[in-house]
C-alpha cells in the first residue's frame, strides 16, 4: 500500500520472488519450531534418559503409612543381602521423583502405600504406568490393592488394575504355600517361570500358622506363580515393554509365620531380576561351598581315623574347618601330625573347640540344663584359668606346627566375656556363635544382621535356619566392638539341627546335604555343610563317606560350587558388610556401565550383570578389587529393552 496515495500496488517479479522465498523461509522456520516444540514435549514426557540409565532400583515408601516400618523390618534386609543397588523415595516427604523411568526397577516397599490417596495422585500413577510401558520393571510388596464396602470389593489403585486387571473375592487363610502354582491355572499358562525355576515345581512349603491373603482373581494377562492355599500369593504380568510382579502378602517372611531361609527367598530375588529392565545389577553371591566339622578328636573307623576323613574331603575339593578337642588330639600323635600337615598345606583350617566333649575351654560349663534344654550354669573361667588355657593352646599349636585358623567356634557356641583379649592376641578375626558371650546354649539367640536384628528373640537351640553376618558385641568390653566378625550359617530344619550323614542310608545322607546346599545357594548365600566328627563322621565307614561326598558332588553339579575354607567365607561376608554397592549406571549407546562402591573391602568381591533373554535372564560375573573408601568399576552390558 502506497503511503502517499493509499492505493494498492503490485510488486514486480523480483520482489515477488523475494517475498516467496521469505515466506518459504518463515514456513520452514515455523515447521522447525513446531517440530522442536513437539520434540521438547516428548523429551519432557519420556520416562527414560537414554544417555544414562540407572541399572539399580528405586524403592517407593510412605513414612505416613501404618505399615511403613515393614520395609526396614522385612523387605530391606533382602535388598541388602542380595546386593541390590537401590535408592529410597518417601512419598510423604519427597513426593514422586520425575525420573522414575530412568531406573531398571521400581519397588513398592510395603503394604498400604497410599490408602488415603493423598500421597499418590492420578498423575503420579500415570507416571508409574508410563515408566513401566517404556520398560522399567515393577515389583510391588503392597498386596492391599482392594478394600471392602458392604461386602463389595473396591480396587484402590488404578495403575495396579491397569497392569494386572484383577478382580477380587473374599480373603481366606491357609497354612501352605505352593510354588509353580501355574499348574493349577488354565492349561494355556506355562508350567514353569524364571521366578519359580530354582527347584522342581510344583513344590509346597508348610507354614507355622495360617497366612491371611486378599482374594485375588487374576485376569488373562496375569500369571499365578505361587498360591497360599487356593489364593494367589505371587502374580506376574507384562505391560508394554515392562514386566511387573505383585506379592499379595509378605507375612510369610515373619518368623512366627515361616521366615527366611525356608525355600522362599529365591522367589524374591528372582522376581526382582525377572521384572527389571536389563541390564540389571546385583552384587549377589558366588556359589562358595565350605565344610565345617565340630568336635574333632581324631576318632573314626578304619582309614577315617586320625583325621583320615579330611583326605577324603580333599579329594572332592573340600577344605574343612576343624573344631578340635585339644586334649583328645594330644593323645593321638598321628592325628596331630596329620592336622599340622593339612593346615600347613591349606587343605584344612583348625582352631580350639574345647578340651574334650565334657570339658570346656572358653567357659566354665558343667552342662547343667533346665527342663527346656537350656544350659543354666555356665560362667566365665577366672582370669588366671583363662590365661593358662590360652598359653597351653598356644604351646600345643606351636610345638606341633599347626597353623591356627582366624575363625573361632566354641563348643556349644559358648564364649566367656573374658576370652577376647586372648583371641585377638592369637590373631582371631572371626567367630561363629548364636549366643551373647557369657550365656549358655538354649538362651535367647543373638539379635544380629542381616535378618535376626529385626526379629523377636528366639531360643538359640530351636531347629530353625540361622544366618548371621555381623559384628559381635561383647558385654562389658566396648573395646572389642567391630573387632570380631560373627558368621553363622545353619539349615537346621532338614535333619533336626545339622547335616547328619550317619545312621541313615547313603542316599538319604546325600539328599540331606544337597537339599541344605540348594536352599542356601537359592537364597543367594554361600553353602556350609555343617556336621560333627563326634556324632557322625566317626561312625561312617570310609567307603560310605566317599560315596556320600561323590553323591553330593553330583547332586550339586548344576550349581558348579566353588570349594573354599570357612575362614575365606567369613572374610568375604565381612567385606560385604563393610562395603556397599552405592550406584550402578549404564550407557546404552556404548553398552558400558559403572558400579560405584563405598566403604572397605579387603578381598575382591563379585557382582552380576543380568541380561536377556528376557524370560530367562542370564548373568555375567564381574569382579570388584579390594578397596578403601570408594571405587568405581566398569562393566559391559547390552541394549535395554
Amino acid at each position: 500500500m502506497s503511503q502517499a496515495s493509499g492505493e494498492m500496488t503490485r510488486p514486480g517479479r523480483e520482489e515477488r520472488t523475494e517475498l516467496a522465498m521469505s515466506a518459504a523461509r518463515k514456513l520452514n522456520l515455523l515447521a522447525r519450531l513446531a517440530t522442536a516444540s513437539v520434540l521438547l514435549f516428548v523429551l519432557a514426557a519420556a520416562p527414560v534418559a537414554a544417555a544414562d540409565l540407572n541399572a539399580g532400583a528405586l524403592v517407593i515408601v510412605n513414612s505416613q503409612s501404618a505399615d511403613y516400618e515393614d520395609f526396614p523390618r522385612f523387605i530391606e534386609p533382602y535388598l541388602v543381602q542380595f546386593g541390590v543397588p537401590y535408592e529410597v523415595r518417601d512419598l510423604a516427604r519427597d513426593g514422586m521423583a520425575n525420573n522414575i523411568g530412568n531406573y531398571s526397577l521400581i519397588i513398592i516397599g510395603h503394604r498400604g502405600l497410599a490408602l488415603s490417596r493423598r500421597f499418590l495422585t492420578a498423575e503420579q500413577q500415570e507416571q508409574l504406568l508410563a515408566a513401566i510401558r517404556s520398560g522399567t520393571g515393577l515389583v510391588s510388596f503392597d498386596g492391599l490393592v482392594a478394600g471392602w464396602k458392604d461386602r463389595e470389593p473396591l480396587p484402590l489403585y488404578p495403575f495396579v488394575q491397569e497392569i494386572f486387571g484383577l478382580s477380587f473375592r473374599a480373603p481366606e487363610e491357609a497354612a501352605t504355600i505352593t510354588m509353580g502354582a501355574s499348574v493349577l491355572a488354565p492349561p494355556a499358562v506355562p508350567l514353569t517361570h524364571y521366578i519359580t525355576a530354582s527347584a522342581p515345581v510344583p513344590r509346597t512349603v508348610m507354614l507355622k500358622r495360617p497366612l491371611p491373603a486378599l482374594g485375588l482373581v487374576p485376569a488373562a494377562q496375569t500369571q499365578v506363580l505361587a498360591l497360599v492355599g487356593n489364593q494367589p500369593l505371587l502374580v506376574s504380568a507384562t505391560y508394554g515393554q515392562g514386566r511387573a510382579v505383585l506379592w499379595a502378602s509378605y507375612e510369610w517372611t515373619k518368623p512366627e509365620v515361616k521366615g527366611k531361609l525356608y525355600g522362599l527367598d529365591d522367589l524374591v530375588w528372582r522376581g526382582l531380576v525377572w521384572a527389571a529392565r536389563k541390564p540389571f545389577l546385583l552384587r549377589g553371591m558366588p556359589h562358595y561351598l565350605a565344610l565345617r566339622v565340630d568336635d574333632v578328636a581324631g576318632f573314626g573307623l578304619g582309614a577315617n581315623r586320625h583325621l583320615g576323613h579330611v583326605a577324603v574331603a580333599n579329594r572332592y575339593g573340600l577344605k574343612p574347618w576343624l573344631g578340635i578337642f585339644i586334649d583328645d588330639l594330644r593323645a593321638d600323635p598321628e592325628a596331630t601330625r596329620a592336622l599340622a600337615r593339612y593346615t600347613q598345606q591349606g587343605l584344612a583350617t583348625a582352631s580350639v573347640h574345647a578340651r574334650r566333649w565334657h570339658s570346656f575351654f572358653f567357659l566354665d560349663e558343667p552342662l547343667l540344663t533346665d527342663g527346656g534344654g537350656r544350659n543354666i550354669a555356665g560362667q566365665d573361667w577366672p582370669d588366671e584359668v583363662m590365661a593358662r588355657n590360652f598359653a597351653e593352646a598356644e604351646k600345643f599349636f606351636t610345638e606341633h606346627g599347626i597353623a591356627p585358623s582366624k575363625l573361632m567356634i566354641p563348643h556349644f557356641y559358648e564364649f566367656g566375656t573374658n576370652n577376647f583379649a586372648g583371641l585377638k592376641r592369637w590373631g582371631t578375626e572371626f567367630v561363629s556363635t548364636v549366643l551373647e558371650p557369657g550365656r549358655g546354649y538354649g538362651t535367647p539367640m543373638l539379635r544380629a544382621g542381616p535378618f535376626l536384628i529385626h526379629e523377636p528373640p528366639r531360643a538359640s537351640n530351636v531347629p530353625e535356619p540361622v544366618f548371621i553376618a555381623d559384628w559381635l558385641h561383647v558385654p562389658g568390653y566396648p573395646e572389642f566392638d567391630h573387632q570380631l566378625f560373627n558368621f553363622v550359617e545353619e539349615v537346621r530344619d532338614v535333619a533336626g539341627y545339622e547335616w547328619a550323614p550317619s545312621g541313615v542310608p547313603v542316599e538319604e545322607a546325600i539328599r540331606r546335604g544337597v537339599v541344605e546346599c540348594q536352599r542356601e545357594f537359592d537364597s543367594l548365600l554361600p553353602a556350609v555343610l555343617f556336621t560333627h566328627e563326634s556324632d557322625h563322621l566317626q561312625h561312617l565307614q570310609p567307603e560310605e563317606w566317599d560315596r556320600i561326598l561323590a553323591g553330593m558332588t553330583k547332586g550339586l553339579e548344576a550349581y558348579q560350587p566353588i570349594p573354599v575354607t570357612l575362614d575365606f567365607l567369613a572374610q568375604y561376608l565381612r567385606a560385604l558388610r563393610t562395603s556397599r554397592l552405592v550406584k550402578a549406571r549404564y550407557d546404552p549407546h556404548s553398552r558400558t556401565g559403572t558400579m560405584e562402591l563405598a566403604g572397605d573391602a579387603d578381598v575382591a568381591t563379585k557382582f552380576y550383570v543380568f541380561k536377556s533373554p528376557e524370560e530367562n535372564p542370564t548373568a555375567r560375573e564381574w569382579e570388584a578389587p579390594p578397596f578403601h573408601g570408594k571405587t568405581v568399576v566398569e562393566w559391559q552390558g547390552e541394549p535395554s529393552r
